[in-house]
Order: C-alpha cells, then sequence, then structure tokens
C-alpha cells in the first residue's frame, strides 16, 4: 500500500528529521512549523521501526487535544492507523503506538513509572520543568537493539523552563552542531544534544498563506517581539528578576573567611526538588551564596543527613526552613521534628510571598557607585548550579503580576528568598563606596580560576 502525506518538509525541518543527537531541540521562534515537523517525524518513526513505542507531550489536556491530537486526527492515514479516544493514541498496523500526554504537575512524572518508550517529544519543552525532563529521559528505553532512540522537541522562549532549556540547549554551543557535555553529579554520562533554529522567514508556505502574521509578530511589544520573531533567549516577556545580570551576580567560588557568619535555608521537597542554599555575610552587608543541595526523591531523613554531612567542619548560626514543615502528619510528627531528630534543627522561616519577592529584588538589584562602577550585594558562587539556573527564569504569574508563576522551577527561589528574609533589610546600609569591586571580589580576583565547563563539537556521521 502507498500512502502519500501532503507534507514537504523545508530546510530547517529536514535538518530536523534527519539529525541523529540523542536530543534534538528545534525551533526558538514563533511560525517556524515545529509542532507539524513533530508530528510527521514521530509518524515516520512509527512506520519505520514496527511494534515501536511513542510518546508525545504538551503541559495542559487543553494545549494537547487543541493542537497535537487534533492534527494528527488531520494528517495520519486511517488506512494504516486507528486513534483511541479514551487511551489518547495512535496504533498502527505494524504494532507501532503513538501516544498522547500531558504533564500538569511535576508528580505527573510517576505516573510513567515502568514505561519503557522509544521516543518521546515534548511540544513546547519550555513550559515543563527540568525534574519532567530529566525523569523522563529514564523513561527512554527498549529491547529492540536496532531503534536508535531519541527525544526530540520544539519550543519558542519564555515560559517557566526558559532557563534550563536555554542552558541544556542554546548555551552549549553552536547550533546545527552536535555536542557532548561533560559529565555533571545529575548526568555522569551524557548524551549528545543538538539545537536546531527556525523563524518565520524558514516557513516560506505560512508566509505564503498568511503574509499578515509577520506583520502581526512585528507589532508586539519589543520583549515579546524578541521572543517570538526573533527567537532571542536571552530575555522573555514576564520575567519576575530583570535586575539579574550573570557577570555581576554570579562570581568563582574562594575560601569563605571564619568571621563571616554563616546560615542555612531550606525548601522541603520529595517528589519535587529539595532544596538547601548555604549563605555567608560579612561585615559590609555583602551576601554570598556559596553552596546548594539539590535533589529529588530524598525523605526529610536523608535531606537532613545530606545537609549534615555538606556541612562538616563550618559553624553554622542557623537554618530556616518553610513553616509549613511544622505541620504534623496523622501520627503527629512534622517534618521539622524529623529533621530534629537528625540533629539538624530549623527555625521557621517567613512564608510572606510578596514581602519575600521585595527583598529578593533588593538584595539583587544593581548598584553604582561614585566611579561609575556597578555591583551588587549579593553574589553566588558558580558551583550553584540550579540558583542560578532558575532564578533569573521565572515568570511572573498572569493572574497576580507581584507575584511568581508558582508552576516554574521554584525550589532554590524559595529557599533564597527564606535565606534574604532573615537577614537585614539591604536598602538600610549605606552603599559601598571604596571599591566597587567589593571585599568579596577582591578576594576572587586573587584565586585561580576554575576550568570552564567544555563541550566537544561532534560532525553527525561520527554518530
Amino acid at each position: 500500500m502507498e500512502i502519500r502525506l501532503e507534507y514537504e518538509a523545508q530546510k530547517r525541518q529536514r535538518l530536523f528529521h534527519s539529525c541523529p543527537a540523542g536530543e534534538v531541540l528545534y525551533g526558538g521562534a514563533a511560525g517556524g512549523g515545529k509542532s507539524e515537523a513533530m508530528l510527521h517525524d514521530a509518524f515516520k518513526n512509527a512506520l519505520i521501526y514496527p511494534n515501536c513505542k511513542i510518546i508525545m507531550f504538551r503541559r495542559t489536556f487543553a494545549d494537547l487535544e487543541r493542537s497535537l491530537i487534533l492534527r494528527s486526527r488531520q494528517i495520519y492515514p486511517r488506512e494504516i492507523g486507528t486513534y483511541n479516544e479514551s487511551k489518547k493514541r495512535w496504533k498502527f498496523t505494524n504494532g507501532s503506538t503513538i501516544e498522547f500526554a500531558y504533564m500538569a504537575k511535576e508528580s505527573d512524572v510517576f505516573n510513567y513509572q515502568g514505561a519503557e518508550y522509544d521516543f518521546i517529544y515534548w511540544d513546547e519543552l519550555t513550559h515543563f520543568t527540568y525534574t519532567q525532563y530529566i525523569y523522563m529521559i529514564s523513561r527512554l528505553r527498549g529491547t529492540n537493539p536496532n531503534i536508535k532512540r531519541q527525544i526530540k522537541a520544539a519550543t519558542n522562549p519564555g515560559g517557566v523552563g526558559h532557563a534550563w532549556v536555554k542552558e541544556r540547549f542554546i548555551d552549549i554551543g553552536e547550533p546545527e552542531n552536535i555536542h557532548r557535555p561533560l559529565p555533571t553529579a545529575d548526568e555522569p554520562e551524557p548524551g549528545t544534544r543538538c539545537f536546531i533554529p527556525a523563524k518565520i522567514h524558514d516557513n516560506t508556505r505560512l508566509m505564503s498563506a498568511d503574509p499578515g502574521y509577520l506583520k502581526r509578530l512585528e507589532n508586539l511589544p519589543k520583549s515579546l517581539r524578541d521572543q517570538l520573531l526573533h527567537g532571542n533567549w536571552d530575555s522573555f516577556d514576564g520575567m519576575m528578576f530583570d535586575e539579574w545580570d550573570k557577570e555581576i551576580h554570579v562570581i568563582k567560588p574562594f575560601t569563605i573567611p571564619d568571621t563571616w557568619r554563616r546560615f542555612r535555608a531550606i525548601d522541603y521537597g520529595r517528589s519535587a526538588p529539595f532544596c538547601c542554599l548555604w549563605f555567608a555575610i560579612n561585615q559590609d552587608m555583602e551576601l554570598i551564596v556559596y553552596k546548594e543541595a539539590y535533589k529529588t526523591g530524598m525523605d526529610a531523613t536523608d535531606q537532613a543527613d545530606l545537609v549534615k554531612e555538606m556541612s562538616i567542619g563550618e559553624s553554622i548560626a542557623y537554618t530556616v526552613l518553610d513553616s509549613a514543615c511544622w505541620i504534623p502528619n496523622q501520627h503527629g510528627e512534622s517534618i521539622a521534628d524529623t529533621y530534629g531528630e537528625r540533629g539538624l534543627w530549623c527555625e521557621q522561616a517567613s512564608k510572606n510571598r510578596l514581602n519575600g519577592i521585595d527583598r529578593v529584588h533588593a538584595w539583587l538589584k544593581v548598584l553604582t557607585d561614585k566611579k561609575g562602577n556597578r555591583y551588587s550585594r549579593v553574589k553566588i558562587f558558580e558551583n550553584c548550579r540550579n540558583l542560578i539556573r532558575t532564578l533569573p527564569a521565572l515568570p511572573r504569574d498572569d493572574r497576580n503580576p507581584e507575584d511568581i508563576n508558582t508552576d516554574a522551577e521554584d525550589h532554590a527561589y524559595d529557599a533564597f528568598r527564606y535565606g534574604v528574609m532573615s537577614c537585614p533589610d539591604p536598602r538600610t546600609y549605606e552603599p559601598i563606596e571604596q571599591n566597587a569591586m567589593s571585599h568579596v571580589q577582591r578576594l576572587d580576583a586573587h584565586l585561580p580560576h576554575a576550568l570552564q565547563d567544555e563541550a566537544d563539537e561532534i560532525s553527525w556521521n561520527d554518530l
């Protein structure tokens, strides 16, 4: 039987279909033909590999139903496949399946415990959290040795996952090249990755069918226009902490003087990550975040033990913890009680969200001294990767612009907020005038720089 589809892949869609990297991201701007390419790529793999298992994600069921599901029912041929409405799944005559799914909450990842997929697709990847994505990597497995398993995704900049997607696919190196990053604690054996950019000008079919779409994008406000028209990953509309400047707020690690006061702040989580941040503050009211623990799937006992182990040899003045951790369970015990039983005694953190956001703004604020040098009173060691990754990417809540969107990966932010709320307001202190580089950065300037992460470029033909 010969099946013909009314689909002619354009240049960058063809790159997306042929790229052999283990993880492939396509898009970057609106109108690049992302969803169409994903649906046809999944269909291609379903036909090539009999009994292949494929899953495609959107963040919400509403998005899934009006995009991927609706379009698949328009383009997938009924001669070789049937769609099961209740299971949201296509099954083809060769035994392959394409399943449509959504993942509204981080805990939804546990719906896929024990599942196996040969291909995983993410539509609008920046709508998902890092935790959701990383968990599903463990589901990419199967028994057929002839299948080269892949994760493929499409997205625009912005959204709750903007920071981690940018770090994983954009910052790693030149687009349209395949990169293999260095091992990390989270990924001791990382696979290959590739970003294939696409903009509206790459979609000649859309430009011909709807020439007014380009004009509508050009008329958007600047930040949104940069994001959707130009695929700019360096800023996005709705960014909560636009004071963030990596060149100012992130520094190389140095030895914290013993005279500086040290403390910790913890945001509890089990199915979602728990985060502990270590802080130090000096006599000039300069605050350093110098260490982090960021783990998923640990119970309160293991969390307490990890924090204590990472604090050996340090004098910690106090630890603040989410006040909800004092709520007793059905046995009359609380998370704070469990921490205390392991020797990790905590104080209740301030939970006032709006005051906390205001305090975070105050600490992140970039100041200028009399010589015109720019500085901030808070610095973050570059080894605090999850705080650096997630803090600048937190979006505003559309329903309450004074607060962040709590669907975003906000665990490190919450710990940071608890920590700065336990300190005096930096606006009550005099500016640092003698040297805007500050004592913190002067120390750093005399220390050897750590090696930068590197990623090897790999030829497509090598895979």
